[in-house]
């Protein structure tokens, strides 16, 4: 897990620029760094930790790398690396199944010189070229040059969990695992996208389009790469992305089969078993980021079951929590505790304080590099606190809800499209969840005015309520959407605060093995007899306190704003956002001034106001 930068130009490259936006990236791998460059780089007496490829005349690049290191901890994993004096990689991320394909190649003749994984992106890619992208199991995005054929070989994981960035224009390609780095290049303007922040206004954030808040600066596109000559890739406006994975969803009615669910749940806890497993591979040490849900706490319990009664190896779990006055509707801490006590896990809490939330925040905004939608606070905070505890992984349960359908808004989506005669049966059984009544009944009215009007009115008559969604999308459907969608912008926000702290999230739940068989799963099984995530409910049935397993009052790491923002914090909020230029400029105060605004609005406006202080007006962390 680490961070990267470089150039890829026609005219030279200044080390001295790589080196800054390098050091930009010093909280993504605070371990080691290095730099790689050919003949036509000048200042390259700026460091001694260089590789200088001066007898290169194809194309001219330089690169940097920001390492933290996770495997191997020797000076022997260091980047930028080599292998067989043909190919260098820059590389952030994991493969987490690296020790499976080191075996399989070292079976075709190939030798190593480290336990990186890092070289096995270079082996693989000469045995099976593209192709090898279909065999990692992780979480990654690389650059890679082949100096034989002079080509250019860059990647991105399937589900956008890793970020870059690039900013290009003909003759020119510059690219950063974080904006703020791709600032530092002389050659890139910083303007504000005022398009995509007005949008986010009105909709929200939105980690997965091309567009991001810097004008000009965009997204390397998840499950895609480029590969092409190096000359003929700085003549391109545009690049050349090609996808190399897609998910299929099972749209089928089918109905719930106890002999069926009896098999997935147990392919399910082998699968969720075996990610779990590859993802505790590490030389440092790990953690586990409880939430005190299902989630979080199913993947804790495959975690206790796997280390046994090692004492050296027990994992730790670290949580924050809500326990002021005013703030309890946010804590989970009971259920922390039942679940750490139920495994003998030590139980780390942290609470964060009101009075400290301005300056915390303002630090969020800057590791984000782009303005979110909430404070962010609780897992922000809980990354504090890891690594005030010397963790350097840590896992989650990230990415359940998006594939179960533990989310509420999916039970709209399954009463729309329901038999008619199924409605009253399945809202007995549903309308007990805690504030579910609003999902239930927006998904009865819909089923029953597609009878009544047809699909195209009443989506027609549902548009009019400023719902942009489709409401008759099938719920696997939409899940599948959400995985490419606001899931990525989770995968953004999470990945971000915890490598603000120099902290790698892994997230079991994205294996991609489990997503392809959860997609193929139909509805029934994750939707079923008035429960979410059924499936998964009923795999770890008897194995987690029934008060997790079977709850049916839905948090997830929530943050007491409305506490905060109503009280203390009041004057803080609307002062930032009454006194920004830059939102009065723009329009965005106007909308802040409606009667109607909502507290969401607000800290959106707040957030865009402090992101535009923080990268304009110099004033970072």
């Amino acid at each position: 897990m680490c961070g990267i930068t470089g150039v890829v130009s026609n005219n030279s490259i200044d080390l001295s620029s790589i080196q800054k936006m390098n050091t930009k990236l010093l909280h993504r791998g605070p371990d080691s760094y290095g730099y790689l460059c050919t003949k036509e780089t000048i200042n390259t007496h700026v460091t001694d930790k260089m590789y200088y490829l001066k007898h290169y005349n194809h194309a001219n690049f330089a690169f940097g790398h920001r390492r933290l290191a996770i495997h191997d901890v020797s000076s022997d994993g260091d980047q930028p690396m080599s292998y067989r004096d043909r190919y260098w990689i820059v590389f952030n991320g994991e493969i987490f199944n690296f020790i499976e394909l080191k075996v399989e190649l070292e079976e075709k003749g190939y030798l190593f010189n480290s336990s990186t994984d890092t070289e096995i992106i270079m082996a693989a890619y000469d045995y099976w070229g593209v192709d090898c992208l279909n065999k990692f199991n992780g979480d990654w995005v690389f650059v890679l040059v082949d100096l034989y054929k002079n080509k250019i070989f860059i990647s991105r994981d399937r589900f956008g969990v890793k970020p870059l960035y690039y900013f290009a224009k003909p003759g020119l390609f510059v690219f950063g695992s974080e904006i703020k780095a791709i600032l530092e290049h002389p050659e890139v303007t910083k303007e504000p996208n005022i398009d995509y922040l007005m949008d986010f206004v009105k909709n929200g954030q939105n980690e997965y389009s091309k567009e991001t808040a810097f004008k000009d600066i965009y997204r390397f596109d998840f499950a895609s790469y480029v590969e092409e000559d190096l000359r003929s890739f700085l003549h391109r406006d545009n690049l050349n992305f090609k996808k190399f994975w897609a998910l299929t969803a099972n749209l089928s009615a089918e109905p719930l089969n106890e002999k069926k669910l009896e098999e997935y749940a147990k392919q399910y806890y082998a699968m969720l078993e075996q990610s779990v497993k590859i993802r505790l591979r590490s030389d440092v040490k790990i953690g586990m980021s409880l939430s005190g849900g299902l989630d979080s706490s199913s993947i804790l319990y495959l975690i206790n079951e796997q280390q046994g009664k090692d004492v050296t190896q027990k994992m730790e779990a670290f949580s924050s929590v809500y326990q002021t006055p005013g703030t309890q509707d946010c804590d989970e801490s009971v259920l922390i505790s039942e679940i750490a006590t139920l495994l003998d896990v030590k139980s780390n809490q942290t609470e964060p304080k009101e009075e400290d939330v301005p300056a915390e925040h303002r630090k969020m905004i800057y590791y984000l590099d782009t303005p979110p939608d909430s404070t962010l606070m609780s897992s922000w905070y809980t990354a504090k606190l890891e690594s005030e505890y010397g963790i350097r992984v840590t896992l989650s349960g990230e990415g359940a809800d998006e594939q179960l359908a533990g989310y509420l808004r999916y039970i709209t989506y399954y009463f729309s499209n329901i038999r008619l005669r199924d409605i009253l049966k399945n809202y007995r059984a549903f309308k007990s969840i805690s504030g579910v009544q609003i999902y239930l009944w927006t998904g009865i009215v819909a089923n029953c005015a597609k009878r009544l009007f047809g699909k195209n009115i009443t989506q027609s008559l549902y548009k009019k309520t400023r719902r942009k969604e489709q409401i008759f999308t099938p719920v696997n459907e939409k899940l599948k959407q959400d995985i490419f969608g606001c899931l990525v912008t989770l995968h953004h926000v999470d990945e971000r605060a915890f490598m603000a702290h120099s902290i790698e999230l892994r997230a079991p739940f994205m294996d991609y093995l489990l997503v392809e068989f959860l997609a193929s799963l139909p509805v029934t099984y994750k939707l079923a007899r008035g429960w979410t995530k059924y499936l998964a409910r009923y795999s770890f049935d008897g194995l987690l306190p029934k008060t997790i397993n079977w709850n049916k009052i839905k948090k997830g790491w929530p943050v007491p704003e409305s506490y905060w923002f109503q009280g203390k914090l009041k004057s803080w909020l609307d002062n930032t956002i009454e006194t920004s230029a830059f939102l009065k400029q723009h329009q965005f105060y106007s909308t802040y001034k409606s009667n109607k605004v909502s507290l969401v609005l607000k800290i959106r406006l707040l957030n865009i106001a402090i992101w535009h202080d923080v990268f304009f007006n110099n004033k970072e962390d």
